[in-house]
Parts: structure tokens; C-alpha cells; sequence
């Protein structure tokens, strides 16, 4: 009987049950959407899966956008995908978005395993996992200093989270997360930032100079130098150098030997004087022991034309090998040869032009019965292409393509303009004015492509200093046609890429862009990895196979290069693997090789002979098509 009464009650009150019911849930379900108005174990919010509530869940899993995987073009993950290219990508090329990088790319190297190593600041040490880099902000670092990345123009003091201590190893096939890179954690007593690094054979790198960690009671590793070998993984301790090199340059000349230039002794928070800019060069050697060391080149030495302080012209000079045998600079405006006959004595022998007529005043308009009616006038002259914060390339044999950078005066903004530098007769260098870019660019990064031309991005527009180098970002890259003389846009990035900003071609033809100050990297793919086919649609472009190439030449005539069909090649080319930092493409050059067709499947090629004009080295070699569509490109050591 008092169960039935129970269940009458019960069945009574229905309606007021389900009411109650509705409300309860309706209140339980806005705290697990909002998870800030209930509390469970001391924390706010409803929570599943650990820290995360409802909502956060919902996110991740329905709106957040998924990290992409752009590295793979035969990936599931990838997210350049056929039916998904725009329509534009064969004109303007595309940007994947950015994605993660373990430090800031201030130096990037192409190695000779196809790896590539990026260093310059300290590395994430942890980071907001499970999130793409739009939400993993906070980082803390390995040297555990804590911040949140993309919070404005200044995000951290006086640089003080760039350091060459940590570095990364990366496999660019294996795709872009962890797995695909090896992090190195103070491998060696050093600090490596704004050094210089080139590839010194066929397992080694070699690395030169260096910087004052700012940190209490760092070692001061300016005048060390160090080997990273690519097969054992290990880092090594090199000769010191004689001076200070922070901000160095270096030639490789046809003895194998290695002649430095410029750099100075940095001294944190003091202002630099003259005892501290090294003017001397030296030249590494091969002892009959083997053992390597490094001689003075007292007859070298130049105040006036390495260790000038009003135009920083031992910053970074472009320091290039002429075929002549003789090293040839340029420190800001300044051109300069030394002779190699002489045991390597400078001389100057030309200028590049400077601007004139810059204005930093302004010009007020006020009308003193109307104090509306005011305004100010502020005009800037374009600078000429000189300086540190300029790049240089070698575009052919002795051709020195010279762009962007910023003339010293209150009155120029950063300059637009190229010029070509004859070196073939090193001692009467001839300069012929180019095409001007479309936007001006200081520490703008230069890139040879495959096919000759020259692809640039990046930069600012008017560089201010180095802990205020955001404004007036360039967003569009630009290709240089160097057989047209014309310059073309290319598509937008998202991301500014100026001082501390790396570019990098890749074998497959991408070009990795990584630092600016940055924890994260993306991939250019250029126009020509993309065709239209019979129906207008854009697609990735059927490209040209090498399908083997000698991976150590020693014999630079007559080689042989099997291709999968030789009927479609127009050009054979070399390019000089990257080395880049602070817009410096260390040394980089490009040649169109001979070559003849003696089959479907097989090409006959030679190398000049002539090692003033190419060096030994590790260089990518690349198929060209009449459609100008380059194959992957295939990495070798000649010797």
C-alpha cells in the first residue's frame, strides 16, 4: 500500500520533476560550456579529460583548426592537396600556414645529407601542447625563461632569449613535428649566435665565430670555431681564431683554404670603440701534420675598409671569390679586392653611389586664423643598395647581384634598388643599375632558384635598430627574371620576416622561411612547382627526375647523370647549398652548366675546371625544363 502511494505521488508531481529536471540540466550544461560557474575538486568548471572542460573540448575537437603537415606531398596529412591548390599558385606561388619551430631560426644550413640545421636563440624547453602555434602562446624556454610569443611589437628585452646554444637537426622528408627533428642542448661550450657557418666537406660543418652569452658568468666564445659532423652527430671544438668575429664573413678559395674578414669583440650594454672591431684578416691552413690553423694577413689589414665604425663596414661584409683567384668585398658602400699574388693585400677600387637630397625634416602647413587647419609633411629618399642590411648573390660567373639594404641618414628609408657588380677583372669591378624591386627591404633574404632567378622576401621597409625592427614589414615577396631584368610579386605571407629571419632553398624546390624573431618556420612553394592542365585547372607540375647522380664528383668533365627522359631538359643547374643569417647568403652562387644529350635517359655534363670560380663544396644540382619546371634537386660534393 505505501509503495502504491509512493508511485501515485510520484506519477502527481510529473510535471513539476521533469520541469525541475530541465532546469537542473540546463544549469549543468551552461557550467560545462562555460566552465567558470561550478566547481569540482577545487578547480572551476566541470571538467573531462583531466584540465580540460566541455567547452575546450568542443573546441579542440569541432573548431580548432588541426596542425597542417605541408612537408609531404604523399602525406594523408598534407595540406596542399590537388583539388585544394588556388588558382593563382602557378602565377604567385603559395604560402603554407606557419607551424612550430624548436628555436628561432636566426642561422638555417642545408647539410649534405639533405638534413638542415637552424639555431639562434634558446629552445622551447615546454609549450602549450595539444594546440596549434594560433594558441600555444606560452613558452618557456631552456634556460627557463618564461614569455608568450606574438604580444605585440617588443616582446622580450634586449634580445635576451637569442642564443647559438641550442640547435636542431632537421629532416625536412620525415614531415614538420618532433619526430622529424633532432634537438641539441648545449652540445658544446659555445655560444654560436651571429656566427658564420659553411659546409666544409662532405661530412662536416664548419662554424666560425660566435657571440657573449648574455648570461652572468658565460663564457666568452667570439674568436672559437667548431665542427658538427653530420654522421657521428657530434660537435666538436675547432682552432680558435686570432680575433673576435662576432658578425664575420668568409671566402673558400680554390686551396681550400678559409680567409675571415670583419666582426668585432661585443661587450653587452657598451658602447663599441675602435680596439674592438677586427680589421686584421686571417686565413685557415692545412698543416703537414694534417692539424689546421689560422694565419694573420698582416698585409690585409684595413681600418678604413674592414674596420670603419661609422658605416659598420666590418659587419657582415659580402665577401665573395672571384674566378681570378682574388677575394672581392663589399663593406657598405665600399668595394674592395685583395690580392692573392700579393700575399692578399687590400686595396679599394670603387664605390657604389649613394642617394643624395634625403630629407628628415618636416615640412608644416598651419594657417594661423584656422588651428584645423594644419597638417605635417614628412618626406624620405630611397636610399642606394649598400650595407650590411643588403643582400648579395652571385647570380652567374663573376656576376654579383646586390639588392636592398638601407643608406645611413636620417633622410632614406631602406633602398628598392639592384645592381649588378662585375667581377670578372677583380681590380675594375663594373656596376650596372637593375630593375628596381617593388618595395624597399632592409635585412631582406635572397634566394637562388633553380632556374636562375632570385626569390626575395621579407625585410623593412625602414630599419630602425635592432630591438625595434617590426615596423614597416614587407609581407610580398618578390621573384627576380634575371634574363627579363623584371621583378614579380609573389603571393602574401602572414608572417614578417626581417632581422634575425632565414631562407633556405630545399631539395625538392620548396624554400624553408623560418626566425624573425619567431618560434615558428613555413614553406614557399614557387610558381614553377605548379602547371595548369587541359581544363585551366591549377596542379602540381609534372616535374623532370634525376635518377642517379655521383654523390662525390671528382672528375669535373664529362659526367654522367641518369634522367627518366632527356628530350624536355633545357638547362642543367648548380647552386652553392645555403648558409644564411642576418640576410647573409654565405657566399652563394649559381651557375648553368654544359651539358649534352647523348640519350633518352642519359646526360653528359662538365663542371669548370677553374676552381677560382667554383670552389669544392657541396652544391645541388637541378634539371630545368623548356616549361622552366625544375626537378628535385640532387645534393653533391665536388672536389
Amino acid at each position: 500500500m505505501l509503495k502504491n502511494i509512493k508511485l501515485f505521488n510520484l506519477f502527481k508531481y510529473y510535471k513539476k520533476i521533469l520541469i525541475f529536471s530541465f532546469i537542473f540540466f540546463l544549469i549543468i550544461s551552461t557550467g560545462f560550456l562555460l566552465g567558470n560557474h561550478f566547481s569540482w575538486e577545487g578547480k572551476k568548471g566541470f571538467y573531462l579529460e583531466e584540465s580540460k572542460t566541455f567547452y575546450t573540448y568542443l573546441k579542440k575537437k569541432y573548431y580548432v583548426q588541426k596542425p597542417v603537415n605541408p612537408l609531404d606531398l604523399n602525406s594523408n596529412n598534407i595540406e596542399l592537396e590537388e583539388d585544394k591548390i588556388p588558382s593563382n599558385a602557378n602565377v604567385e606561388g603559395f604560402w603554407t600556414p606557419s607551424f612550430d619551430w624548436p628555436v628561432i631560426a636566426v642561422h638555417s644550413v642545408l647539410l649534405p645529407d639533405e638534413t638542415v640545421m637552424t639555431f639562434g636563440s634558446y629552445g622551447i624547453k615546454e609549450k602549450e601542447e595539444g594546440k596549434n602555434i594560433s594558441q600555444n602562446k606560452k613558452l618557456k624556454l631552456t634556460d627557463n625563461y618564461e614569455l608568450e610569443r606574438d604580444k605585440g611589437t617588443r616582446q622580450w628585452k634586449h634580445h635576451d632569449v637569442l642564443a647559438g646554444v641550442d640547435f636542431v637537426i632537421w629532416d625536412p622528408k620525415k614531415g614538420i613535428n618532433s619526430e622529424s627533428q633532432k634537438v641539441f642542448h648545449r652540445p658544446i661550450v659555445w655560444d654560436a649566435f651571429c656566427s658564420v657557418v659553411r659546409v666544409f666537406d662532405n661530412e662536416n660543418v664548419f662554424m666560425l665565430g660566435g657571440n657573449l652569452e648574455p648570461k652572468h658568468g658565460a663564457p666568452d666564445t667570439q674568436n672559437v670555431t667548431s665542427f658538427y659532423n653530420i654522421k657521428t652527430q657530434k660537435f666538436t671544438k675547432g682552432r680558435n681564431l686570432n680575433y673576435d668575429r662576432w658578425y664575420g664573413s668568409i671566402v673558400r678559395t680554390a686551396e681550400n683554404h678559409f680567409i675571415m674578414v670583419g666582426g668585432i669583440k661585443i661587450k653587452h650594454d657598451e658602447v663599441l670603440t675602435q680596439d674592438r672591431v677586427s680589421h686584421i684578416p686571417e686565413i685557415l691552413t692545412s698543416n703537414d701534420d694534417g692539424t689546421l690553423s689560422w694565419k694573420i694577413l698582416k698585409e690585409a689589414q684595413s681600418l678604413e675598409l674592414l674596420g670603419a665604425m661609422e658605416n659598420e663596414e666590418w659587419s657582415y661584409p659580402k665577401f665573395f671569390l672571384s674566378s681570378d683567384g682574388n677575394p672581392f668585398g663589399i663593406s657598405y658602400n665600399k668595394l674592395w679586392v685583395m690580392d692573392k699574388r700579393n700575399n692578399y693585400r687590400i686595396s679599394k677600387v670603387g664605390e657604389i653611389p649613394l642617394a643624395t637630397g634625403g630629407i628628415s625634416k618636416k615640412i608644416i602647413h598651419q594657417n594661423p586664423n584656422d588651428k584645423e587647419d594644419y597638417q605635417e609633411l614628412r618626406a624620405l629618399t630611397i636610399g642606394a643598395p649598400v650595407g650590411d642590411k643588403g643582400s648579395a648573390v652571385m647570380i652567374a660567373k663573376d656576376q654579383i647581384l646586390f639588392i636592398g639594404g638601407q643608406q645611413n641618414d636620417e633622410g632614406y628609408t631602406a633602398s628598392n634598388e639592384a645592381i649588378l657588380i662585375d667581377i670578372s677583372d677583380s681590380f675594375n669591378p663594373k656596376i650596372t643599375k637593375k630593375e628596381s624591386m617593388h618595395y624597399p627591404r632592409a635585412f631582406a633574404d635572397a634566394t637562388i632558384l633553380p632556374t636562375g632567378d632570385v626569390f626575395v622576401n621579407g625585410g623593412t621597409a625602414l630599419y630602425r635598430g635592432a630591438f625595434d625592427d617590426t615596423y614597416f614589414s614587407n609581407f610580398t615577396p618578390e621573384i627576380y627574371k634575371t634574363n627579363d631584368n623584371i621583378w614579380k610579386k609573389m603571393a602574401k605571407t602572414n608572417f614578417r620576416r626581417n632581422y634575425h629571419s632565414t631562407s633556405l632553398l630545399l631539395p625538392d624546390g620548396r624554400i624553408f622561411v623560418a626566425g624573425g624573431d619567431a618560434w615558428n618556420a613555413q614553406i614557399f612553394y614557387p610558381p614553377y612547382l605548379f602547371s595548369k592542365n587541359s581544363k585551366g585547372k591549377t596542379i602540381l607540375a609534372d616535374r623532370p627526375k634525376i635518377k642517379k647522380l655521383e654523390k662525390i664528383i671528382t672528375n669535373r668533365k664529362n659526367q654522367i647523370m641518369l634522367v627518366e627522359d632527356s628530350s624536355e631538359i633545357e638547362k642543367i643547374s648548380l647552386i652553392s647549398t645555403g648558409s644564411t643569417t642576418h640576410a647573409q647568403a654565405s657566399e652563394l652562387k649559381y651557375l648553368s652548366l654544359e651539358f649534352t644529350k647523348i640519350g633518352k635517359n642519359e646526360i653528359q655534363f662538365n663542371i669548370p675546371d677553374n676552381k677560382n670560380a667554383l670552389s669544392d663544396g657541396t652544391y645541388l644540382i637541378f634539371l630545368v625544363s623548356k616549361s622552366g619546371i625544375p626537378s628535385e634537386g640532387k645534393i653533391t660534393y665536388i672536389k
